[in-house]
């Protein structure tokens, strides 16, 4: 069993609570999918493992069952966030403690530019490749070029560990460029979407047969704006061949009003709306909007028509620098004004990601608006924040849970989860049977 494994690796810290509502979550690590798949088409037996919140250790004894000390090959790792930094610091010490095989290290959210800093954190691994990975993986293999165009191409499921348990994600474009100051891909540019034809051929070999719940895909695309155009052939597309329901997260001026019909229309069942605030002078923070008054009626808008179109709506909300009681209120009064409308609420608090001599900027733009490093609650890549002086850290995530639980109900919670990221075979029945042993503090209302 002469096997090539990708390993996408777990988290021994959490960016939210450890409870079951959050520990149950299965996230797809789309890119490593994809990466194993090219190998796969070049002749080689490939399979991808997630580490999710699986301790190393017991991770570890799967992919030995799995035949892990029988490869000859590297042993490839995708690191999707700095909080999977320690449980990848624990997993190559395992492996290696093992077997001899080359570690080789990806992320490029993690490795920001500066590989030699990862290898300082990680002094078990052998190699670390930046960026995006499709033509660079058979090198590492085969020591020669591939200059294949490989866009648009989509994953093999079949080499998903676990797959039946997973909701699959299709990715539609690549790129944002819109600048926002808290994400990541502000600066990467926006690419064209992918043909509807190509989607709905690539959801049809999605599909499993079984008892659990439908397979209902994430659009992937960090900057999601559909045309008329594209809408309209993603119909046509899905009248001859397969309908679908799948989700999408949109930001609130990307999206003009005569397409939320056709958005229904096209099968979205669920769209996350990152709206980020309702206070003035925090959209202006964020560089969300400098209009920050038009913004929040598009906002209107667009939550009244996905509701009359049957899109259930769950807002995003960033609590961020200089955040206090009066810009709270001023979200918590416009979130009341749209209740009706809003499926979900889900509020974070903003944190600082990258090595420090990448982020200082945004930290010290953030502490111009009143925010203080949180030394006890930051750690290596990841800068947390008291976020004014009537608002430390501590209480910003208690604020952001109760936000959330105002607008959310358990089995609306769940619908949401369960779409996306929940075991397809895990039912409400059990959830609440969960949640009802472990009787924690969650960000919705039981």
């Amino acid at each position: 069993m002469n096997r090539i494994f990708f390993i996408s690796a777990g988290q021994l810290n959490t960016k939210k609570e450890r409870n079951i509502s959050n520990i149950k979550n299965m996230y797809l690590n789309y890119g490593l999918l994809s990466l194993a798949t090219v190998v796969k088409k070049a002749g080689y037996d490939s399979i991808v493992f997630h580490g999710n919140f699986t301790s190393p250790n017991l991770f570890l004894d799967n992919l030995i069952s799995e035949g892990l000390l029988k490869t000859q090959y590297p042993i490839y790792i995708s690191i999707p966030s700095y909080y999977a930094l320690t449980w990848t610091q624990e997993i190559t010490s395992l492996i290696k403690a093992k077997l001899n095989n080359k570690i080789i290290i990806g992320g490029r959210w993690v490795i920001d530019g500066d590989v030699n800093r990862l290898k300082l954190e990680l002094p078990h691994i052998d190699e670390v490749v930046p960026g995006l990975g499709e033509n660079k993986i058979l090198k590492t293999i085969t020591g020669i070029d591939d200059y294949t165009d490989y866009n648009h191409s989509p994953p093999d499921y079949t080499l998903l560990n676990n797959r039946q348990y997973y909701q699959p994600s299709i990715e539609v474009s690549r790129g944002c460029g819109r600048g926002c100051d808290f994400c990541q891909e502000k600066d990467e540019p926006l690419q064209n979407l992918k043909s509807p034809i190509l989607i709905v051929n690539e959801y049809k070999n999605l599909l499993i047969k079984d008892n659990f719940r439908d397979i209902t895909p994430y659009f992937e695309a960090s900057l999601f704006t559909p045309t008329e155009k594209w809408l309209k052939e993603l119909i046509s597309a899905q009248k001859e061949s397969q309908s679908f329901f799948w989700r999408a997260e949109c930001r609130v001026d990307s999206l003009s009003n005569r397409l939320i019909p056709l958005m229904a229309q096209a099968g979205m069942a669920i769209i996350d709306l990152g709206l980020e605030s309702a206070s003035p002078i925090q959209l202006s923070r964020m560089a969300k909007s400098k209009t920050p008054e038009k913004y929040l009626n598009r906002a209107s808008e667009l939550l009244r028509l996905c509701y009359k179109n049957g899109i259930k709506t769950k807002v995003n909300i960033m609590l961020y620098a200089g955040e206090n009681e009066d810009t709270l209120n001023e979200t918590r009064t416009w979130l009341n004004a749209h209740k009706e409308y809003i499926y979900g609420v889900s509020c974070g608090v903003v944190s600082a990601f990258g090595w420090e001599h990448n982020k200082q900027k945004f930290i010290e733009k953030l502490c111009g608006y009143g925010a203080t490093v949180c030394e006890e609650k930051s750690f290596t890549g990841v800068t947390n924040f008291h976020l004014s002086d009537t608002l430390c850290y501590q209480d910003s995530i208690a604020e952001a849970k109760k936000l959330s639980k105002e607008f959310m109900t358990m089995e609306k919670f769940f619908y949401l989860k369960a779409f996306s990221y929940y075991p397809r075979d895990y039912t409400f029945d059990q959830f609440k049977r969960d949640i009802d042993i472990e009787k924690g503090n969650y960000s919705f209302d039981y």
